[in-house]
């Protein structure tokens, strides 16, 4: 088979299969007129070189696969994976870039200039500088986008700059807050962390608590206990459930039971029920029984000096040394 008969079956110019053939990857023979003559091998290796580039591999890695017995296309395919995230992230963030610059509604070169500087600050290594613009922004040093802004309140870890940046979200109102309570249908359970504190220290309203709502069944334990911990101070009674699975997997147990206290007797009294039937269940292990007799400590109904004698007699000592203190803190009888 000639040249162009292989170029018209395969797809792959003539000048590309000379250049196949100058690097050693396809070897075709030589008829006696000086033309190339093509195998039923040869058509089959352009294929299977065609079949390797399109995976992202270069020439010479082609090269190195079609020689190799021992090669490993996984290797190559998990750098190429690599890769090819590295670039995309890259990407991503020159994205984000361009679109802060966007918002940040340059209207002139030094403008722009400004709104990357500062994207800079937001996006530097260090925490101090992040939590600097949550202030200069507040303070009318800087003038930061709104979205810039809330993205990155949602984007950062650090405790100190993260309250910063997300204190600084609040003060901007509530165009910032309802741009930040998107980041509560978040993927990722850190980012709805975040936005959850956001929404709850800007709560205000009716409308806070019926965005927070749902978050109380969120798959991240995490996630739930910020949500109960923000519906309890509210008297919210749909935290009531969380808070008190909170005091049994010790999970913000101490601001659980403080919050699960200051509610009415009606709910007291069913928070009681729920801890009598964890005492009464033999897999609640010695820390879970430890952790509900501190619990009881934070409550003055009648029913406390039942619960709390129930523990005294507990085979953990620190659980019955506890509930004897309770007895005799509350003058119990």
């Amino acid at each position: 088979m000639l040249i162009g008969e292989v170029s018209k079956l395969s797809g792959v110019s003539a000048r590309m299969l000379r250049h196949y053939e100058k690097l050693g990857l396809v070897e075709p023979k030589q008829s006696t007129a000086g033309y190339r003559e093509y195998s039923e091998g040869d058509v089959r290796r352009i294929f299977h070189i065609e079949g390797l580039r399109s995976l992202g591999l270069s020439l010479k890695q082609v090269g190195d696969a079609l020689e190799d017995p021992d090669f490993d296309p996984q290797a190559v395919i998990s750098e190429m994976i690599a890769e090819t995230s590295a670039r995309i992230s890259m990407e991503r963030e020159l994205l984000a870039r361009l679109k802060a610059v966007r918002h940040a509604q340059a209207s002139d070169w030094e403008s722009a200039l400004d709104a990357v500087q500062i994207l800079r600050r937001l996006r530097s290594g260090d925490p101090a500088q992040r939590q600097a613009v949550a202030f200069d922004s507040v303070s009318g040093k800087e003038a930061v986008a709104l979205e810039t802004l809330v993205e990155s309140a949602l984007g950062e870890s650090h405790l100190n700059a993260e309250g910063a940046l997300s204190w600084a979200v609040v003060q901007r109102g509530e165009e910032a807050v309802a741009l930040a309570a998107r980041g509560l249908r978040s993927k990722d359970a850190a980012v709805r962390l975040r936005a959850v504190r956001i929404v709850a220290s800007a709560r205000t309203s009716l409308d806070g608590t019926e965005q927070l709502r749902p978050m109380i069944r969120d798959p991240d334990a995490l996630v739930r206990a910020e949500t109960a911990l923000a519906l309890g101070k509210s008297g919210d009674e749909s935290a009531v459930e969380q808070l008190v699975s909170m005091v049994l997997t010790g999970l913000r147990d101490v601001e659980a039971a403080e919050l699960l206290a200051g509610f009415g007797e009606p709910v007291q009294l069913d928070v009681f029920k729920k801890f009598a039937r964890a005492l009464d269940d033999e897999e609640t292990m010695s820390p879970a029984r430890g952790r509900i007799a501190q619990a009881l400590a934070e409550f003055n109904l009648a029913p406390v000096a039942f619960l709390v004698k129930q523990l005294v007699d507990d085979d953990n000592p620190t659980v019955a040394f506890t509930a004897a203190a309770i007895i005799k803190a509350k003058g119990l009888k």
